[in-house]
């Protein structure tokens, strides 16, 4: 099938140069899966963007079609590599040699040994054989957010980690999601030691997200400035957004903090794995089996210092994202009460989170929980919000590839060349009217059943470099909605506990709220 394609512009310095300024509002000022959106309404399913970007070298088409995106992923990995652009290098420098950034395409196998490594504890059995020490986990901290005197509320506690609103009537729903879902981590890979950590880890990557952004803002509007010729009269509106200083320099306190924040990571993470080295055996996790395993194939152990890389790569990966999905989560379920009393309902009925069965109950022996399994197969609504949730809200909105060789996409037509760049986004996708009905509204009930394309949905990416933690985070999340709202209700700070508050993406490292979102968790008679 011939699919709509058009370039948008071919560079700056073109003669239809000043087209591009209708673009330059949105690109200064809206968060780049905002831009991208616009793009494809635009211009189609295959758009060729134009130099505009710092992060993004020349020739890099976004494709949204899903079954380019199938193309891409699943068809031709070996065609599409792990991109490299200048945009891709901050965060690389967090999760360097970690499974998060290894790849097939990396020479002496290492992507492979390393996944005999880590592969048994992602698995999805493994991620349900946690889901009774998760189901504490979530009361315990839901009991400690209920108290005013709880951790993370003292003004001491940084920005980042602090969990209580300024005036104490509510919790900020991000922080608090940050403090949970790295305890969370606790119970499947880091162990409960990770604790003695979480508000400077908390801290530490609430710093890198700021500090990508602002070096992002900060280069955009350089580069942007730069490029105008005098000849062209910019309206007002485009001066303004852009700024008028075509040369920001990127001042080296910034630097600093971002190389302060990776230190703090890498201090925690070795801090966990030496407590592991001196006592191998008395941690039951995810990294007391790494460290002890053997190889299968070569039989070599891990070394302390590949571990670490791990715990970088994973704290990135499954706190940072999970934290932020899950507070998009609960900002549509305090919008949509009516959800939540079927979460409630659905949660109430599995034996983990219900009643004693009879007035007798209470004298005889503690019913037999479900296993993790038949729990998460108790509450498919449950899922069904958190799939929604990631359709609206995808934790990782835009990932690209670079073209290895010459290729030739789905319509038989547009061709890549070796070095070029693809810009896939989820975000994107998951909008499009043309595979879902009112694309921007939250219906979980859409996921009760198939019939759509497979990659007209891929909040975790896809094919063999599809997100190694899908089932670890699928399960923490039905965990965490279940448990909160079989004893709790969310409602959102102010005379209206229902009326969502107006919040805009941000796409730095993982998508979150741009601002926080004051919420009560409200105990159940």
């Amino acid at each position: 099938m011939a699919l709509p394609y058009r370039r948008v512009l071919p560079a700056l310095g073109d003669s239809t140069l000043p087209a591009v300024f209708e673009l330059v509002p949105s690109l200064v000022n809206d968060d780049p899966v905002v831009f991208a959106r616009l793009l494809r309404e635009r211009y189609g399913y295959r758009v060729s963007l134009p130099a505009i970007h710092p992060a993004l070298d020349a020739n890099v088409t976004l494709l949204s079609h899903p079954d380019d995106v199938q193309f891409v992923l699943q068809r031709n990995p070996e065609t599409f590599r792990a991109l490299d652009v200048p945009g891709s290098r901050d965060f690389g420098r967090v999760v360097q040699d970690s499974i998060v950034s290894l790849t097939a395409d990396d020479g002496g196998g290492e992507w492979v040994k390393r996944l005999r490594l880590v592969n048994p504890e992602f698995t999805a059995a493994a991620a349900a054989s946690a889901v009774s020490d998760q189901v504490g986990t979530t009361l315990a901290t839901l009991a400690e957010l209920a108290d005013d005197d709880s951790p993370g509320g003292p003004v001491t506690v940084p920005d980042g980690a602090r969990i209580r609103t300024a005036g104490g009537e509510g919790v900020r729903l991000l922080p608090a999601m940050r403090r949970l879902s790295l305890r969370l981590l606790g119970d499947t890979l880091f162990g409960p030691d990770v604790r003695a950590h979480e508000v400077a880890i908390i801290d530490a990557v609430d710093t890198l997200r700021d500090e990508f952004k602002r070096r992002q803002l900060q280069l955009v509007t350089s580069h942007v400035t730069r490029h105008v010729p005098a000849e062209i009269h910019l309206p007002a509106r485009v001066r303004d957004a852009i700024g008028s200083d075509p040369h920001v320099a990127l001042p080296r306190r910034h630097d600093r903090r971002v190389e302060e924040a990776i230190e703090t990571l890498r201090t925690a993470a070795a801090a966990i794995i030496a407590r592991r080295e001196r006592t191998p055996l008395a941690f039951d996790d995810a990294l007391g089996a790494w460290l002890r395993r053997p190889d299968p194939v070569t039989g070599d152990r891990v070394t302390p210092e590949t571990l670490r890389h791990e715990v970088m790569g994973l704290l990135i990966a499954g706190h940072a994202t999970t934290s932020a999905a899950l507070t998009w989560a609960f900002y549509l379920l305090a919008a949509h009460p009516e959800v939540q009393e079927r979460v409630h309902g659905e949660a109430r009925e599995t034996v983990l989170l219900g009643d004693l069965p009879d007035a007798d109950a209470a004298m005889s022996e503690k019913p037999s929980p479900e296993t993790g399994e038949e729990f998460l197969d108790a509450v498919p609504f449950t899922r069904q919000v958190w799939q929604e949730t990631l359709r609206l809200y995808p934790a990782l909105p835009v990932f690209g590839r670079t073209v290895a060789e010459r290729v030739t996409l789905t319509d038989g037509e547009t061709t890549l060349a070796p070095g070029s760049h693809v810009l896939l986004s989820p975000y994107v996708t998951h909008r499009d009217d043309a595979f879902w009905s009112e694309p921007d509204r939250f219906d979980p009930d859409r996921f009760d059943g198939g019939g759509r394309h497979e990659f007209a949905y891929y909040p975790f990416s896809g094919g063999r470099h599809a997100c190694l933690g899908e089932s670890l985070a699928t399960t923490e999340a039905a965990v965490v909605l279940a448990t909160t709202l079989a004893t709790h209700r969310v409602e959102f700070v102010g005379d209206e506990p229902h009326d969502a508050p107006p919040v805009d993406v941000d796409s730095a490292i993982n998508l979150q709220p741009d601002r926080d979102i004051a919420v009560r968790f409200v105990p159940r008679e």
